[in-house]
């Protein structure tokens, strides 16, 4: 009987409303589907635990510089912290390159680490097959030994254990394989692992290159190996007068990066959103039971008391929400799947990201606190009072006062939710349409670019490397369809890190951790030409800078850093302490936005090849062709006449380079602004179904007024008024939440501050706009009302 009573006779009833039950499972399966997958998104990147022993004792050490809060260590740098700090058990490092592989089949380039020794004990997860290379492989002129990355040795050996033992020729040099890692080891795309071999140069202290990471000692926190790190940091200073600023983060929070923040705004944007939702169902079930009040009424009547009625009502909202969650589930696989595939390589600790117990128990009881909240509006008509209206009036003209401000309350409370999301997300698009709107310092169109670099015996001399550029570029650019090419060592917007810190000659020496960061770029050709990048004054580089010459052509950022207020052509710069060779500025050229559009303009040298020869060189070629990548054939094939061995690698146009630097902002915008349009629409049916309610129930007074001679448009009016005012208060009660909201976003934007006055006047317009639109056809309906058929009802 109980059975029958809360469990199968709410059920039925649901069933025989299909329009209205199809209507709520949509809302709520949309609602706790979309929050379902942001919440497993959330919950495999930030609150999954690292797959290593004892993950809360990993941590990043960085060298911070004025400009620069993460910078990796140069190798002297990296040597004083491993001698001399206290608080750390292990401490390694590793920087990227690439090799080329050669053998069977065409070259192929590959992504390397090349790790210090103890890079291994730092993260302590042992070789799936071999082991690592040791303190005496990891000496300059040692063995040339590597190990695999997991998903390499999957691809290339099929995981055999006969991969210990083979070699690999990697840019003409054999290298014996002496182990594999599993598939939980750091950065699933890099391919090989290597030993750094690097020889400790003081002269060096100022070139920052490697990323540097540490395992706590037993008991140590990161805020204590902060405040010992720090403390060293200023004694190198006195020591070295260099820049020695020290940090130390969780790494798991480096992992993340500056995911933690966007994903916070994503998940509190989905729970507003679910929010939303729940208001616009528990509405509808309002709603519902209003037309409902009279077959409530009879059931009381015959004996079903108050509590076994607010059962059954609860038992409806409880069927509602749990199929509404199960049907938001499977919904939720499929959001997953396309947020990753949307995100890219925006999104770290992807392959950590499931459907666990954490996320379905977080979808369950987010199904059963909607089902319960959205029950609870229905049980405010139990009052007998209410009831005995209800039999009184009928179904027609049924509706307490009370539930009807009830309805207008939730409306309310919607549109003020949904102007908070809308908020965030015009601030966001507002950001990315600003954004791309910078000037980016250099051309883009018809530019194509694709990296070429050097490996193997043959480019040893750094002449040889030299001439095999120069024969290049100067067929490149005799290509039919190709008007410029240049070459540079980092191609703006997608390669960084090469920097150091530079002393002016005369000058007194930066103070202590002052000194600025300036990053180093190598060129050759007409790269200024091609990228569009003005010389502003002085000359670019000629035949008088080949081998010797220091010569040095600076951007405006540097030189109004080094020199403001001063012509900087015939001053020269050195690196670090060295006072005996020194670079003397030869010109000045337009400022370039390398690190990305939403960054500031770094400080630029940029150094002739022919100075000082760099083996790894970005090809731009700008073209006549609608398509600059149609060019790439010819050029594969140049590149192959030069040397067979050398593979073409990140072709892409210069287009497409700046583009993606926006990635993340590009993401949250479109994200939240799907979430904002969803808000408005769910907000604009909660506008249009209080309304239509509200005329429906009103028919007679509107009917009385027509037949006294009331105007039809002074009716209209007065409907859309309401909508109007609901909007008003909505949109006053929003501005508040919004202005909390998107003070958590501060960090995301840019060229726009929070509290934006358009952002909020234009969003407040729309939601008022949008709630005009929703008044509408209940207005008109008002408006049409037959006062004769009114009183024969009657």
């Amino acid at each position: 009987m109980i059975f029958a009573s809360f469990v199968m006779q709410p059920l039925r009833s649901l069933l025989r409303r299909p329009g209205f039950t199809a209507v709520v499972l949509l809302t709520l399966a949309l609602g706790i589907g979309v929050t379902s997958a942001v919440f497993s998104i959330f919950n495999g990147v930030l609150l999954t635990p690292l797959e290593y022993p004892h993950p809360h004792q990993l941590v990043a050490v960085y060298d911070t510089q004025p400009a620069c809060a993460t910078c990796p260590a140069s190798f002297p740098k990296y040597h004083d912290w491993v001698q001399r700090n206290q608080v750390f058990q292990a401490i390694g490092g590793s920087t990227q390159g690439s090799v080329v592989l050669t053998g069977s089949g065409d070259a192929v380039r590959l992504r390397t680490a090349q790790t210090t020794a103890s890079y291994f004990d730092v993260f302590g997860v042992p070789p799936a097959l071999g082991r690592w290379y040791s303190a005496q492989e990891d000496q300059p002129g040692g063995p040339k030994v590597v190990v695999l990355n997991h998903g390499f040795w999957m691809r290339q050996f099929q995981g055999s254990s006969a991969a210990v033992g083979q070699k690999l020729i990697l840019d003409g040099e054999p290298y014996q394989v002496i182990g594999a890692m599993p598939a939980n080891f750091t950065n699933s795309r890099i391919h090989l692992f290597v030993p750094l071999q690097r020889k400790l140069d003081p002269s060096t202290r100022g070139n920052h290159f490697l990323p540097v990471f540490a395992r706590l000692k037993e008991g140590v926190s990161v805020e204590t190996a902060q405040r010992e790190m720090r403390s060293l940091g200023a004694a190198l200073a006195k020591e070295f007068g260099h820049n020695h600023g020290i940090d130390v983060r969780s790494y798991a929070d480096v992992v993340v990066g500056q995911m933690r923040t966007p994903l916070q705004v994503l998940l509190a944007a989905v729970l507003l959103l679910l929010l939303i939702g729940a208001v616009n169902v528990a509405n509808l079930m309002l709603a519902a039971g209003l037309a409902r009040r009279r077959e409530l009424a009879i059931r009381l009547a015959l004996g079903a008391g108050m509590p076994r009625l607010a059962g059954m009502l609860i038992a409806e909202g409880l069927w509602l929400a749990a199929a509404g969650g199960l049907f938001g589930v499977l919904l939720s696989r499929w959001v997953v799947t396309a947020f990753i595939a949307l995100a890219g390589n925006e999104l770290p600790r992807a392959s950590s990201i499931q459907m666990d117990l954490r996320v379905l128990a977080f979808a369950a009881l987010l199904s059963l606190a909607v089902g319960v909240l959205c029950s609870l509006f229905p049980i405010l008509l139990l009052r007998r009072p209410q009831l005995a209206a209800g039999i009184r009036e009928g179904d027609v003209r049924g509706g307490s006062h009370s539930g009807n401000r009830t309805r207008r309350v939730l409306v309310v409370t919607e549109i003020a939710l949904a102007f908070g999301l809308l908020v965030s997300s015009a601030l966001l698009i507002k950001n990315l349409l600003l954004l791309r709107g910078r000037d980016a310092g250099l051309r883009t169109e018809r530019i194509a670019a694709f990296q070429v670099a050097l490996s193997g015996q043959r480019y040893s001399k750094d002449t040889e490397a030299t001439a095999f550029y120069r024969s290049l570029h100067d067929r490149l650019r005799r290509i039919d369809g190709v008007e410029s090419a240049g070459l540079t060592s980092h191609l703006p917007m997608v390669d960084f890190g090469w920097n150091g810190e530079y002393q002016i000659e005369g000058e007194l020496p930066w103070p202590p951790n002052e000194a600025p960061l300036v990053e180093n770029r190598w060129l050759h050709g007409d790269y200024f030409k091609t990228l569009g990048v003005p010389l502003l004054k002085g000359r670019l580089y000629d035949e008088r800078d080949g081998p010797g010459t220091r010569s040095a052509v600076i951007n405006k950022a540097m030189a109004d850093k080094f020199w403001p207020n001063q012509d900087p052509l015939g001053r020269r710069f050195g690196q670090g302490s060295d006072r005996t060779r020194w670079f003397e500025v030869v010109g000045v050229v337009g400022n370039i936005r390398s690190l990305g559009l939403a960054s500031s303009y770094p400080f630029e040298f940029y150094r002739n090849i022919d100075q000082s020869p760099f083996n790894r060189m970005t090809v731009v070629l700008q073209t006549r062709a609608e398509n600059p990548l149609s060019l790439m054939p010819v050029a594969r094939q140049i590149v192959a006449s030069l040397d067979p061995a050398l593979p073409i690698t990140n072709v892409q146009t210069m287009e497409k380079a700046v583009s993606d630097s926006l990635g993340r902002p590009r993401l949250m915008s479109a994200l939240t602004g799907l979430f904002g349009a969803l808000a408005g629409l769910l907000a604009m049916v909660g506008v249009y179904s209080v309304m239509a309610y509200t005329v429906n129930r009103e028919k007679r007074e509107f009917g009385i007024r027509l037949a006294l001679g009331a105007d039809p448009g002074s009716l209209r009016t007065m409907v859309l008024s309401r909508g109007l005012v609901l909007a008003i208060i909505g949109i006053a009660l929003g501005a508040g939440g919004a202005a909390m909201l998107t003070r958590l976003m501060a960090s995301l934007l840019h060229d726009v501050k929070p509290a934006d006055p358009s952002v909020f006047s234009l969003t407040a317009l729309a939601v008022a706009t949008v709630a005009l639109l929703a008044s509408y056809l209940p207005a008109r309906s008002a408006a049409r009302v037959n006062p004769v058929d009114i009183l024969r009802s009657e």
